[in-house]
């Protein structure tokens, strides 16, 4: 359902195609909106540690920055800043995206230069005013923690090593996903959301909105100039 689609002429029309739309939710199929997955499948090994290493500032040349220092998971995945602090007070020029459904973007970063949540976990621990640190840094502050080191042998072969670090972090990114009420209207459950926000959501469409703002995260699915 696009903006070009056919619309009903008058309000009696946008009545009735509420109503249907209301009655049964939305038509899955026809949606440019995808719904969110009610759950992942994932190694939980893997997610556990990636937690564990989201969280750990020894990522940071002076052990004060985390990956959840910029993406609090109790505010939104965001700091909630114009731009973002990173080690020695520094200041980024940005303001820091989510992480909630991260995963399902197909660039990372606000400007798409990493192509996966693997090669963008590994981007701050190089940038001089984020991390400002490098992989033998944080290898050799890592292996000195006997629990994290048997934690990581568990969840990989090769134990600690720059790729086992940033799949296990990206692998936990993967699981911060966020189903909402939405979600289960898009996948049929006409009761999950008022009629205002269907209404909305009809506006949405037909206003042209979605040729920029669709699939799962509703955005996050081409470059735009």
């Amino acid at each position: 359902m696009h903006a070009n689609r056919k619309r009903w002429g008058g309000p009696a029309g946008l009545v009735l195609s509420l109503a249907i739309a209301i009655g049964g939710g939305a038509a899955h199929a026809a949606e440019p909106i995808e719904p969110l997955p009610l759950r992942v499948e994932l190694d939980a090994a893997k997610v556990a540690l990636g937690d564990k290493l989201f969280h750990d500032k020894r990522l940071s040349r002076d052990g004060t920055i985390a990956c959840a220092s910029c993406h609090r998971l109790d505010s939104g995945g965001v700091d909630n800043s114009p731009v973002s602090t990173g080690i020695d007070g520094a200041k980024g020029s940005i303001n820091a995206p989510t992480v909630f459904n991260s995963g399902y973007n197909f660039r990372q970063f606000w400007d798409g230069r990493a192509r996966s949540l693997e090669e963008q976990a590994a981007g701050p621990i190089h940038n001089p005013i984020e991390m400002g640190s490098d992989w033998s840094q944080v290898l050799g502050k890592l292996r000195q923690d006997p629990a994290l080191t048997a934690q990581a042998a568990a969840a990989y072969p090769q134990g600690l090593t720059e790729e086992s670090i940033v799949d296990a972090i990206a692998t936990f990114e993967r699981s911060l996903i966020t189903p909402a009420p939405f979600d289960r209207y898009l996948r049929g459950d006409g009761s999950a959301i008022g009629l205002g926000a269907a209404r909305g959501y009809e506006l949405f469409k037909d206003y042209g909105c979605v040729a920029c703002h669709q699939g799962v995260n509703v955005g996050g699915n081409m470059f735009q100039v």
